[in-house]
């Protein structure tokens, strides 16, 4: 057999034809305006049609996209996509170079064709589109380039088909093409710093007063991960407006023709008491791509980062609300059977449970368990929270938004996606459908501090009754687009867009937009001044975000469900301001070209990094798609990996027919014995980090144990060789345990040797087995051992693990109490909120909930107590500095 050459193939085993990619962004205030410019060349003999996908937020506005080629560029024109579909098949089969932009089933996919590209020829193409910046925990404007574009998981139900399954993957080693990106930012305010994951050239500043600037990736950045860059502001949360002029082309009466404004708001409800009245379901995805790192930088899984941050939910939920946890994958399960009340009890059945807690369920199926959700009553004077923590890989995103916003009147959701890859559309859809908020987690964030975040707003009373109002000379009339915000939240960015009708004909006098709401039996309002004055420039950003607003704002849930009004209505806005929608795509043909392109068109699928796979545990990874030990010896035999197993049944392909036709690229070193294998170059793990699967009761696992091994037979592989090998797998795993436990073991021993220590090591593991807390290595450790000891109701008991944190005994801790009045508990729970604040203040958003339910207790259970002088005592006995006003006693 001949050997499979290794290195960037598409499906026909060809050179990709992308070589480079070139990005301009350019941020001013909270918009980004971004051009990207793709690098074709041709190096075959035939003409080519390459296809690039990729992955785009969710809300962005793809307002332009032109192509290059023998120097002269061709501007696209926007049609409806079957038209433009058409057009791009005509002109092909007339010989002429064509391309097309057009958004997937999914609105975070996009997929740019490039055809009849004659041989040893090169044609650019430029992508131009706006986003909204995201305003980050730490007050960061975040700008992402999205790189990673996982595989999502396709529930059998699921009609949608998208193209981001035929997408080969490739190590980052082997990805030819390049990115170069430049970003200048520009505004009022002073730029303090600007922070990305990737490597980035010395900040240029052009102006004394640091208002603007410019900065670049460093040379030599191989696409493979998201690109996040984070800019720092003075004063990030400052209110403003900006007018843009209507664009003088475009007809009269049109979107684009009419000035806009854009509102940037900050509403306040004062500090009004926490409505604890709420029924808390925390829903995490245990599938088996939470068993992947978070990112990059961080050494810890999703899940691990998962089941600690539901330890921080658990301690800082208030008593009198309910809660439960659901766990989903292929299957799901709950711990309780409908929502409990949180109390000491519960609170530790929960705990309990989470010991248990693994990404081993299969698939990613989210439908499911939001369904068993839904069907359970909420107790009259309860509101329902929801909040999901996923990496987001699901191909069904449609029907999971619809089934949100079918009850968005009674369950309010807060979307956390994990990872580089989350599908936008899917957590930021969700979100907006039942007026929640969203957060990603990737890169170096914390997610207990984007989801503590996500809890303060879930306790905070709804706004209704919400309206705004201007003060605008009289000619003027403002037309909110596409409609007044439904929901808004305490100190959070609320953006709005509308036309200035009539502007022209008006004086540019100070005007008022005032947003009014109410909460509970209070009203507020939120007042922004600003001036009718457009700014000189010829861009069109808020245009196109407004356009983009009612874009999303029409668009349906799921397939079949728009009205044909609805579909017009859309297309309409789309062809009017040029911005891309699911009903739209963009076409360009080189009508100037001396003579046709001829002979036979290849079509090349543009590889892009593969970022999913064997990132955690390689097991995990493999039992996600219920693939047994003996599939999985099939693939280190066969040097497969499991995106290629994968792939194969994802789309029901025959592995033997796939091996024969040699369809999907291989790699493998040469041998006679061996076949190649492997569409994805991803390297296997040795032998011994294998665990076997003790699902086989399973009837699925049973079925494909036996097709496995069929396969196996059928190439000489026995089942007595099986059965070896699984031997010795087995025998490595036990090995490696028991090379472990007698260390643990000793050092147990020699702890216990010395006199008292028995029965205090023993409660002290406990304890710490109880919170799910692992030995504490350094204060951010300490810190999670002590939140894991706080009760239910806020306080904290004196017990071993408590004196180890502090550094003392109980008995000096009991000693150590200055008052009669004041109670151990009272005593131990001041000390721990004087630690905290002492030892836990880089981490203070982890804690802040849970400290504020203890000094509730306090301030219940310590009536008549001086806790000015507890705390001077206390100080000294920690050996801090924490005044009595920083503890809110």
């Amino acid at each position: 057999m001949d050997t499979i050459p290794y290195g960037l193939l598409t499906l026909q085993k060809q050179p990709v034809p992308l070589k480079d990619i070139s990005v301009s962004v350019h941020v001013k205030g909270i918009l980004a305006d971004v051009t990207a410019t793709l690098l074709y060349k041709n190096e075959l003999q035939d003409p080519l049609e390459a296809v690039f996908v990729f992955p785009m937020d969710d809300e962005a506005a793809v307002y332009n996209f032109e192509a290059l080629i023998d120097g002269k560029t061709i501007t696209a024109e926007i049609k409806e996509k079957d038209i433009a579909r058409q057009v791009y098949d005509d002109a092909i089969s007339s010989g002429q170079q064509a391309f097309l932009l057009e958004e997937d089933v999914m609105s975070d996919v996009f997929s740019c064709t490039v055809g009849n590209l004659p041989p040893e020829k090169e044609a650019a193409v430029s992508i131009s589109y706006v986003i909204q910046l995201s305003l980050e925990a730490d007050q960061a404007l975040r700008f992402v380039l999205p790189a990673v574009l996982n595989p999502r998981y396709t529930p059998a139900d699921c009609p949608s088909k998208s193209v981001i399954g035929n997408i080969p993957r490739d190590n980052a080693d082997d990805l030819t093409y390049m990115l170069h990106l430049s970003l200048k930012v520009e505004g009022a305010q002073e730029i303090q710093s600007i922070k990305s994951n990737c490597e980035l050239t010395d900040i240029v500043y052009n102006a004394n007063m640091k208002t603007s600037a410019q900065i670049s990736l460093k040379e030599g950045h191989k696409f493979d991960r998201d690109v996040e860059i984070l800019i720092y502001y003075r004063d990030p949360c400052l209110p403003y407006a900006l007018v843009e002029k209507g664009k003088p082309e475009a007809a009269e009466g049109t979107i684009m023709s009419e000035p806009m404004v854009m509102l940037n708001m900050y509403p306040e409800m004062g500090s009004g008491e926490e409505n604890t009245h709420q029924d808390f379901i925390f829903v995490v995805d245990r599938s088996g791509s939470m068993q992947s790192n978070v990112s990059r930088a961080s050494q810890q899984s999703r899940i691990a980062t998962a089941k600690d941050t539901l330890v921080l939910l658990l301690k800082s939920l208030r008593v009198g609300c309910l809660f439960n946890i659901y766990g989903f994958g292929n299957s799901f399960t709950s711990f309780f059977k409908s929502s409990v009340e949180y109390n000491q009890e519960s609170m530790d059945s929960a705990l309990e449970k989470l010991k248990n807690f693994e990404a081993d369920l299969g698939g990613t199926e989210i439908l499911k368990p939001l369904k068993d959700i839904f069907s359970k009553s909420v107790k009259t004077g309860y509101h329902r929270q929801v909040f999901l923590l996923t990496d987001g890989e699901v191909n069904n995103t449609a029907n999971v938004i619809e089934e949100v916003k079918n009850h968005a009147t009674t369950h309010r959701f807060f979307t956390l996606g994990i990872g580089e890859g989350a599908s936008t559309s899917l957590i930021k859809g969700m979100a907006k459908a039942s007026h929640g908020k969203y957060e990603f987690i990737t890169g170096k964030d914390r997610m207990q501090k984007k989801v503590l975040k996500c809890l303060k707003l879930a306790y905070q009373p709804s706004a209704t009754n919400i309206s705004l109002e201007w003060k605008v000379p009289s000619a003027v009339e403002p037309l909110v687009v596409p409609r007044v915000p439904e929901v808004v939240f305490h100190q959070q960015r609320t953006v709005i867009y509308a036309q200035l009708k009539e502007l022209e004909n008006s004086d540019t006098e100070e005007t008022q937009a005032v947003l009014k709401y109410s909460c509970g039996e209070k009203k507020y309002q939120c007042v922004l001044d600003f001036t009718l004055t457009a700014e000189d420039s010829d861009s069109q950003s808020i245009h196109y975000m407004a356009a983009k607003a009612i874009i999303k704002d029409g668009e349906g849930t799921s397939e079949g469900v728009v009205p044909k009004d609805d579909i017009d209505r859309i297309t309409k806005i789309s062809i009017e301001s040029n911005v891309i929608s699911p009903y739209t795509a963009y076409t360009a043909v080189h009508k100037d070209s001396k003579e046709p392109v001829r002979g036979p068109m290849v079509q090349q699928i543009i590889p892009l990094y593969n970022s999913t796979l064997f990132c955690g545990s390689p097991g995990e990874n493999l039992r996600e798609y219920n693939l047994d030990c003996s599939s999985r010896l099939y693939l280190r035999e066969y040097n497969l990996d499991c995106s290629t197993r994968q792939y194969l049944r994802e789309y029901n392909l025959d592995l033997k027919k796939v091996e024969e036709t040699k369809q999907i690229p291989v790699r493998g070193k040469s041998s006679s014995k061996k076949k190649k294998g492997g569409c994805f170059p991803i390297k296997l793990p040795k032998l011994g980090s294998f665990r076997v699967s003790k699902k086989a009761e399973s009837k699925k696992v049973k079925e494909d144990h036996q097709d496995d091994t069929k396969e196996l037979e059928d190439e000489g592989l026995t089942e007595t060789k099986i059965l070896k090998e699984e031997a010795i797998i087995e025998s490595k795993i036990q090995k490696e345990e028991c090379q472990i436990e007698p260390k643990a073991d000793k050092e147990k021993s020699q702890k216990g040797s010395k006199k008292g220590k028995e029965k205090s090591q023993t409660d002290s593991k406990k304890v710490k087995e109880k919170c799910l807390i692992a030995e504490p290595t350094n204060k951010e450790d300490q810190v999670m051992t002590l939140i894991g000891l706080q009760k239910a109701d806020g306080s904290w008991i004196v017990d071993e693990v408590l004196a180890e944190i502090f550094n003392s005994t109980t008995q000096e801790i009991l000693t150590s109490l200055p008052c009669e009045e004041a109670e151990p508990a009272v005593w131990s729970t001041l000390l721990s909120l004087i630690w905290l604040h002492t030892y836990g203040a880089k981490i203070k958003s982890d804690w802040e909930l849970l400290a504020s339910k203890a000094v509730s207790w306090l301030n219940t259970n310590a009536a008549g107590v001086d806790f000015g002088e507890l705390i001077i005592v206390g100080n000294n006995f920690l050996k801090t500095e924490v005044k009595q006003s920083t503890l809110g006693l």
